[in-house]
């Protein structure tokens, strides 16, 4: 976060209905409060879905020892939203591995609505750290700690970035009316709150409107997090930068495609592969002055991985940019997947459960157990990237998206072209139409240089469908 004055006031977004102060003037507290801090935790139930759009909440997860960074004595302003019937709390509670978690009681299931609140410690806290996160890893060398390194990016968030706010709202209450009468929008066995899922869209929307383009860079891997970045991907259509349309420049199959960096040795060592793993996974670390031979043999897989038959059959799948579908089909001639109808997802769900899960995952994981055998030189070095965290691959993966898109491909278009809009999305630059060849341009050489095989890069024209 860039260092800045603290402003005198920050906006967060409560239910319509929901009146802090009568809530008090009836229902006096029995400690001592600040009532922007009942409001801060009323606002997390939304936003904090909003920050984790790819999972379902019913229940929303607060992470006590993080809340009470800026909420010391947050359990009792909890115990009293509880009492008084604005929030419902779900007490299953595993140390280590689930929070207690709360959702809106019946009575403030509706629309959200912007207010402001002014205690300037929790507005510091909030802008510092925008997000609350619970990793332990050290990423003070592989990250920019003053977003001012990405001022060519960032400066285009500005009043020439617009959203179709009616249409949009229009869009999103036509999902909500869909998802309401569904009993089924999550899963089978969970139960589906329309409105919740609505508000967690709905306040990008608002902040899009409002012009409130907060920004970080997350602690994990690097990545740029964005007003965009949180956008529902139906909503993109809505949005135009000074009246002109947005193009996103797109990376296909960009975990997997960025994965084969491990497969070659020269590119391996360019990007310093292995002491990025070093900084996610403390395995690699020596040990009371006693050697580790674990990125030894990582560096001898590395090295024959040129000569696998299998690595090469993978990258060749992974170069047409077809990956999931070619694997698809694989895995159907081989009689490993009978259902025709939804190839795709199934071949993605046995990649990546090969690339993000857990090595001991593979007991019980049928889905690695597939890659595993197709692809037997592949997925040990995968494996051995994640000994003793599973995390690491992951991060590293992003680490080199971040470092490619945001900090060279984009830094060399701003340099060469400063005129052209420019705005990312993870493994994604975005532009205005009519500047989309030659951002592909760049992207794409970019990427040849680093990884050493050719990307393939897809455009997506956020236009309104009709």
């Amino acid at each position: 976060m860039t260092q800045e004055l603290t402003p005198k006031s920050l906006t967060l977004y409560i239910p319509q209905n929901f009146d802090i102060d009568k809530l008090i003037t009836n229902n006096p507290p029995n400690f001592k409060y600040q009532k922007d801090h009942f409001i801060y935790l009323v606002h997390l139930i939304t936003e904090i879905p909003n920050r984790n759009k790819n999972i379902d909440m019913f229940y929303i997860p607060f992470y006590s020892s993080l809340i009470q960074r800026r909420v010391r004595e947050y359990r009792k302003y909890l115990n009293y939203l509880v009492n008084n019937k604005v929030f419902v709390e779900d007490r299953q509670y595993i140390v280590g591995k689930k929070s207690r978690g709360f959702r809106f009681h019946v009575d403030y299931q509706t629309e959200i609505k912007p207010t402001h609140i002014t205690n300037k410690p929790l507005i510091k806290s909030i802008l510092n750290f925008i997000h609350l996160d619970n990793s332990d890893i050290n990423s003070d060398e592989i990250i920019p700690k003053d977003t001012k390194e990405l001022d060519y990016l960032l400066k285009w968030f500005n009043g020439k970035l617009t959203v179709d706010f009616v249409g949009a709202k229009k869009h999103l209450f036509n999902l909500y009316e869909i998802e309401k009468k569904s009993h089924n929008v999550f899963a089978s066995d969970k139960p589906c709150n329309a409105m919740a899922r609505f508000n967690s869209r709905y306040i990008v929307l608002l902040k899009l409107k409002r012009q409130e383009f907060l920004h970080t860079v997350d602690s994990t891997a690097g990545r740029l997090h964005t007003i965009l970045t949180q956008l529902k991907g139906d909503l993109r259509q809505f949005v135009t930068y000074d009246g002109q349309p947005l193009v996103a420049i797109d990376i296909t199959n960009s975990q997997p495609y960025l994965s084969t960096v491990l497969f070659n040795e020269e590119k391996f060592n360019e990007n310093n592969i292995l002491s990025t793993v070093k900084l996610y996974n403390k395995s690699y670390l020596p040990k009371d002055d006693i050697q580790n031979f674990l990125p030894y043999y990582v560096n001898k897989n590395v090295k024959k991985a040129c000569k696998s038959e299998n690595v090469n059959h993978y990258m060749d799948i992974v170069k047409s940019g077809q990956l999931y579908e070619e694997f698809g089909k694989i895995l159907l001639n081989k009689g490993i997947i009978t259902d025709e109808t939804c190839i795709r997802k199934q071949a993605k769900t046995i990649i990546f459960s090969s690339i993000f899960s857990p090595n001991q995952s593979i007991a019980y994981n049928q889905s690695m157990v597939i890659f595993k055998d197709l692809f037997p030189d592949v997925y040990e070095i995968y494996r051995q990237i994640k000994q003793g965290e599973h995390r690491t691959l992951a991060c590293l993966l992003q680490n080199i998206e971040a470092k490619l898109v945001l900090h060279t491909a984009c830094k060399i278009i701003a340099e060469e072209q400063p005129e052209v809009p420019i705005f990312t999305l993870h493994d994604s630059i975005i532009t205005t139409s009519g500047n989309e060849q030659y951002v592909y341009k760049i992207l794409y050489d970019v990427l040849l240089n680093a990884i050493g095989i050719p990307p393939s890069l897809k455009f997506e024209r956020w236009e309104k469908v009709a």
